[in-house]
């Protein structure tokens, strides 16, 4: 009985030996998925405090163009100008102002935040 089970377990592992497995995962997706991590907010207290160089604005946008889309909302906006921040090369962002329209000629709802991009000395932030 030990026989056949040796047996059995080998041809079944051998037979799979063969098998390619393949995905559509894409380590370029975790790096664009994690962005928005990259960057820290910071607010104007944060950056009297440490050694900060302003890399720009960036804005983020959240836009409803259908009735079936999802609703515009601030932290899909939010996240959209991490993004924008990291690319940039920023590890620090400072928000403004977030503003909601409505029945634009683009979207029937769009959040737009607004945002400051900074580079700053993490090591010496509180």
């Amino acid at each position: 009985m030990k026989y056949l089970t040796v047996l059995l377990a080998s041809i079944v592992l051998t037979s799979c030996s063969s098998f390619e497995f393949k995905t559509n995962l894409d380590p370029q997706n975790f790096k664009e998925y994690f962005k928005p991590s990259y960057v820290t907010e910071v607010d104007e207290d944060d950056l009297a405090t440490v050694p900060n160089k302003s890399l720009g604005i960036v804005s983020g946008l959240s836009c409803k163009i259908k009735d079936t889309d999802a609703q515009a909302n601030e932290a899909d906006a939010r996240t959209e100008a991490r993004k924008k921040a990291v690319d940039l090369g920023a590890n620090a962002i400072k928000f403004g102002k977030c503003v909601r329209l409505e029945n634009t000629p683009a979207c029937q709802v769009s959040v737009t935040c607004y945002a400051d991009a900074f580079i700053i000395d993490e090591s010496k932030l509180k």
